[in-house]
């Protein structure tokens, strides 16, 4: 009896042996570079983990119609609603109904203070979506009623690229920091950790200040940025200058 037992757990085994290598082998195996994967998915582990993420994405326009990356940096946006420790570096984002978290963490995760908030008049969006990305890059986008905003950046990238509707106007809120206006740009020094930033609104544009918000419609455009100054800069207004040039230039098709 205990050697029928044996013989049937020894068949049972080989069975399960064999219909895992079928699955595998009818798979399509996908050669990239000097690793492949294969197009069926495998299962989960023991512990139950590698399983199809729960929920919907939070994705729309282009990105909405395309196979989104999962283990990128921004990815903890297309998971849930709202994403913090958004690490792009140099920047640390994280993304709130009224826009843009930025800030700077050179160790640690992010914390509590939020010592730059970019948006726009109006604007509480209750979930933040993914717009487009590339290889590099990664478009946020932020709507509610008749408010809306993109921003663009990727990692490594200084610059985080904006955008907004016609009718909209550009809000900055300063937490942390002092702020100096130089025309169209507004400079924003000792932000958090040392941190410096300066903001480029288009040409002609005006800064209204009520408290320590500051706004504007950007001379009747919808595009401006913003750039992270380097650390070791000895005077940020003239680095700041000599970044204006790369200021309106949205990133597009890259490959890296």
């Amino acid at each position: 009896m205990k050697n029928l037992l044996l013989s049937l757990l020894k068949i049972n085994l080989v069975f399960l042996f064999f219909l895992e290598f079928s699955q595998v082998s009818f798979a399509q195996i996908i050669d990239v570079g000097s690793g492949s994967y294969i197009t069926q998915f495998p299962g989960v582990d023991e512990a139950g983990r590698n399983t199809f993420p729960s929920g919907t994405p939070f994705t729309t326009g282009a990105a909405a119609n395309k196979p989104v990356p999962t283990n990128d940096w921004w990815s903890a946006k297309i998971k849930n609603n709202h994403a913090d420790n958004l690490f792009n570096y140099p920047y640390t984002l994280k993304t709130v109904n009224e826009g843009l978290v930025v800030t700077y963490m050179p160790w640690g995760v992010i914390d509590d203070i939020q010592p730059v908030i970019v948006g726009v008049s109006g604007l509480n969006a209750s979930a933040v979506n993914v717009a487009d990305f590339s290889d590099w890059t990664v478009t946020m986008d932020w709507s509610n009623a008749d408010h809306n905003m993109q921003v663009t950046t990727g990692i490594g990238m200084p610059f985080l690229y904006f955008s907004k509707g016609m009718t909209d106007v550009a809000e900055i809120t300063i937490n942390e920091g002092s702020v100096e206006i130089v025309d169209e740009m507004m400079i924003i020094t000792n932000a958090h950790n040392g941190a410096d930033f300066v903001v480029y609104a288009p040409s002609g544009s005006v800064w209204s200040q009520n408290g320590n918000t500051y706004s504007s419609t950007l001379n009747g455009q919808n595009y401006w940025s913003m750039a992270f100054i380097p650390l070791s800069a000895s005077n940020v207004n003239t680095v700041a200058n000599e970044y204006k040039k790369y200021a309106y230039v949205f990133p597009v098709n890259t490959t890296t």
